[in-house]
């Protein structure tokens, strides 16, 4: 017989054996991290935050780790997947459930519900993309901490067994360790608050909340795959800082709201948002605001643009002083028309002010991610049923609408340009098919190899949302004579038409012989590019912005390139400015055609009249106020095979610009940003400042000995009083009741097409007018106008345009010149945000050398008007100091 001694071991020793089923005791994070998430002057970054994840999985069964993609820097982005044992173990079980749902996968409304009754709800919460918001990142381990380590807690263990939840602990992993890094090193100086003097996204910055469809970082594809991966019922992004001195906005939004997102959608975002608002009251958060402020009606929100396949997808805005640095606030400090601290329908319990610590924001975070969790595990069966009805009824609706389908032809002045077109459908989820032989839609026939989306598929609001014009909704217009916020975004972003493609919709229902010549693809695959004739030299089209790859690849092979003077015959037909290339083998040469999908005419002698191209020494201005623009604008100029070189306030300062660089390239920013960036004592010193009127001397001896400086939007104004340019802006000082346009798709009429610069570009292109200016000539300009707006023509395809007389008949974009130089003007943004790849070529043909052929005078000049003197600019919405 076992003694009582014996027994006690032998129970010891089974239970050891047992321990995967009852688990370690989850570690605190202070005993990972030595702090506590939310600690005053302390910022878990993004490696800490991972190590306390693996932490915690490591002895917990209530979470899983997934590696879901690289992040720009080469980062693994990890997520935590968090439910209850049993759920975890029938994962990939659930995920198939939730995927069909999303999609309608072959089912009746019986079968649907049977499935929404076996099912578990998945939602996404993150901890941000914007890290300079540091809160979220920190809540995300606060969270985990809680919903692992709870024991005997009935909402939590509801929450287990109904939802899964998907724990993202930041959306940007590079942003956060920069940030982050940067606070660190500051913390304790007189320069613990100060701006970070670099975008925290390699690229983009703040404006990798605005990738959504388009996907052009590393970080926004990943994302996005996920989510379709995933298929979450709700996504919740954190953000800060709330509409002060609220303590967080929540929705429901501000109008308006698109049509294309299906009802059962919106409406739950307004259940999410008062039910969020009603939890934080009743756990003694007040400072809850709603409405206000913050639309989505730019489609292009990576928070957003979820809602769109389905996804009860939005963001709330807690409150934010700088990074882990606690700050008082007094009553006195509010905005004079809340100091009263009265209730509102939006604003139902006011917040009296006092200290405002990091561990508030987080606790906040935290309290608004458990009530989305409480809502879902209490409303399960609804949301995934409500998932299916609106797939169900958008296959529904566009069988009985249209349109019943977009049809991308595959043979287009710019083909590579309308292959990424549909293969942005796929990244995005879409289903897309491939034309055979013989397809015809709308009467008119199709090549093999066309690309079509059927408009009868779950997500089909997307396509919509993307490919029509948008019309802002006139009754939030000004002049209707209510009181109404202006967009703060872009109103306009019709994807076709930024990139410069036909994309047709079809007016009839697709038939069933129609059908049978589609073939679903998976990954675009563009027409084979063709050399037709014979000879070693190469004509290529100017229209295809792939075309600036081959040549850039054909010079760094060796090759020499020249654009013709006349026109030519290219594959797409005869063409003043196509690139006519040499020095390559046959053999090289279509290894190039091959891999861009770039046809061409081969001849056995060169044309008679041709300008020699070199690829220019560019230099992008980099300020240290960094510039969102400037990111776009490297990101692309790299895509594309330029190589530019960035430029900082010393390099600009520095004197013989010339000597180094060909073009200088200045981005969209203020004047502020550029002349004087950050202030002395606000950043450590070798931050401070900007170019200076060294800098600026030193851009007027650039262009004066010979160099190209190109301005773009903003920019363009800024340089009129600053270096005396015989131009005048004509909407300098205009108030918004007189024009507005925060961001719209305009088209302009392009003049001189026989200038190099306009080499390429269509007659009438269509460019993203982003509070940028438009020019008039004066007295002693030489120069040329190289599009301007149509007289007595609204310039309006797709937004918002408030006033378009303003801008009729007036310059686009001009070249001067300057000295041996030239500046060119462009009131608008070429390479708006990586979408609007139809106006690339404006600020492609800026770099290159070539010999100037002679500008042509202007018939009629203004009589001469005085110069402003430089003043500063208002502050860009996308200016990110």
């Amino acid at each position: 017989m076992l003694s009582r001694f014996s027994r006690l071991g032998l129970l010891l020793a089974t239970s050891a054996l047992a321990l995967p089923l009852c688990r370690a005791q989850v570690p605190t994070p202070v005993s990972v991290l030595g702090h506590t998430p939310g600690d005053d002057f302390y910022l878990a970054d993004y490696e800490d935050a991972i190590r306390y994840f693996h932490a915690a999985a490591a002895t917990s069964d209530r979470v899983k780790m997934f590696t879901v993609g690289k992040s720009t820097h080469g980062k693994d982005i990890e997520v935590a997947v968090i439910s209850s044992p049993a759920n975890l173990a029938r994962l990939d079980e659930y995920k198939r459930n939730a995927r069909r749902l999303a999609i309608a996968d072959n089912l009746t409304d019986a079968q649907a519900l049977e499935l929404a009754k076996n099912s578990k709800v998945i939602v996404h919460i993150d901890g941000g993309l914007h890290s300079d918001e540091v809160a979220g990142g920190q809540h995300s381990i606060a969270l985990l901490y809680k919903l692992l380590s709870a024991q005997n807690d009935p909402q939590i263990d509801a929450i287990l067994d109904q939802v899964i939840l998907v724990l993202w602990p930041t959306l940007n992993p590079d942003g956060q360790d920069l940030v982050v890094h940067w606070y660190r090193q500051n913390v304790g100086t007189k320069y613990e608050v100060s701006p970070m003097p670099e975008l925290y996204q390699e690229y983009v910055g703040h404006d990798n909340n605005r990738d959504g469809f388009m996907l052009n970082m590393q970080e926004s594809k990943v994302l996005a795959k996920a989510e379709i991966d995933w298929s979450p019922e709700i996504f919740y992004c954190q953000h800060q800082t709330a509409p002060f001195p609220a303590r967080i906005w929540i929705p429901p939004f501000a109008d308006p709201i698109s049509s294309n997102i299906s009802p059962y959608v919106r409406s739950w975002l307004n259940v999410i948002g008062t039910n969020m608002t009603a939890y934080l009251d009743a756990h003694n958060m007040p400072g809850a605001i709603s409405e206000t402020q913050f639309d989505n009606w730019y489609a292009g929100f990576n928070d957003w643009v979820h809602v769109f396949r389905n996804e009860i997808s939005f963001f709330t805005e807690t409150g934010l002083y700088r990074y882990a640095t606690p700050r008082f606030y007094t009553v006195n400090e509010f905005p004079q028309q809340t100091q009263d601290l009265r209730a509102l329908s939006m604003y139902s319990e006011p917040w009296e002010g006092g200290w405002w610590r990091l561990k508030d924001a987080v606790d906040y975070m935290v309290g608004g991610s458990m009530s989305v969790l409480d809502l879902a595990s209490k409303n399960r069966e609804t949301l995934l049923y409500n998932r299916y009805q609106a797939a169900r009824d958008n296959i529904a609706h566009y069988r009985r609408e249209g349109p019943f389908a977009y049809v991308i032809s595959d043979h287009q002045a710019d083909t590579p340009e309308a292959g990424l077109l549909a293969q942005k459908m796929i990244d995005n989820g879409l289903n897309v098919y491939a034309t055979q032989a013989g397809f015809t839609a709308n009467g008119v026939a199709y090549p093999a190899g066309s690309w079509v989306i059927p408009m009868d598929q779950p997500f089909a609001g997307l396509v919509q949302e993307l490919f029509e014009r948008q019309k802002y909704p006139e009754g939030l217009q000004m002049g209707t004579g209510k009181a109404v916020d202006l967009p703060y975004d872009v109103t306009g972003w019709t994807l076709p038409l930024q990139m410069g493609i036909a994309a047709d919709a079809v007016s009839d229902p697709l038939t069933p012989a129609q059908r049978g010549l589609l073939q679903p693809i998976t990954e675009v695959k563009l027409p084979a590019a063709e050399v037709s004739g014979h000879g070693s030299i190469f004509v290529v089209s100017h229209k295809p912005n792939a075309a600036f790859q081959l040549v850039n690849d054909a010079l760094k092979a060796g090759g020499s390139v020249a654009m013709s003077s006349d026109p030519i015959d290219t594959p797409e037909g005869k063409e003043r400015g196509a690139f006519v290339i040499q020095g390559l083998g046959a053999g090289a040469f279509d290894e190039l055609t091959k891999k861009y999908a770039v046809g061409a005419v081969a001849l056995a002698s060169a044309p008679a009249h041709t300008l020699a191209i070199k690829k220019a020494r560019i230099g992008l201005y980099r300020p240290w106020a960094p510039s969102i623009d400037e990111g776009w604008t490297r990101w692309v100029l790299e895509q594309d095979g330029f190589e530019p070189k960035s430029l900082y306030n010393a390099d600009v300062r520095a004197a013989s610009l010339h000597s180094r660089y060909d073009v200088i390239v200045l981005p969209d920013m203020s004047t502020n940003q550029m002349m004087d960036g950050f202030h002395v004592g606000v950043v450590p010193g070798q931050y401070t400042g900007g170019i200076g009127r060294d800098g600026l001397e030193n851009l007027r001896a650039f262009v004066r000995d010979g160099g190209t400086l190109v301005a773009m939007n903003q920019t363009a104004a800024n340089l009129i009083p600053l270096m005396s340019l015989p131009v005048k802006n004509v909407l300098d000082g205009v108030k918004s009741d007189k024009f507005f346009c925060s961001g719209a798709l305009l088209r302009i009429d392009q003049e001189n097409p026989e200038l190099p610069i306009n080499f390429g570009i269509p007659a009438a292109p269509v460019v993203m007018f982003q509070r940028g200016p438009a020019f008039t000539p004066l007295a002693g300009f030489e120069g040329a106008i190289l599009a301007r707006y149509a007289k007595g023509t609204n310039p309006l395809e797709s937004g918002l345009l408030l006033h378009p007389e303003t801008i009729q008949d007036k310059a686009a974009a001009v070249e001067l010149v300057y000295g041996k130089g030239r500046i060119l003007l462009y009131g608008f943004k070429p390479q708006f945000r990586g979408q609007s790849h139809g106006s690339y070529r404006y600020l492609f043909n800026a770099l290159y050398t070539y010999d100037q052929p002679a500008l042509p005078k202007l018939d009629k000049v203004p009589a001469e008007e005085p110069i402003a003197a430089a003043k500063p600019a208002a502050h860009d919405e996308d200016d990110d100091f």
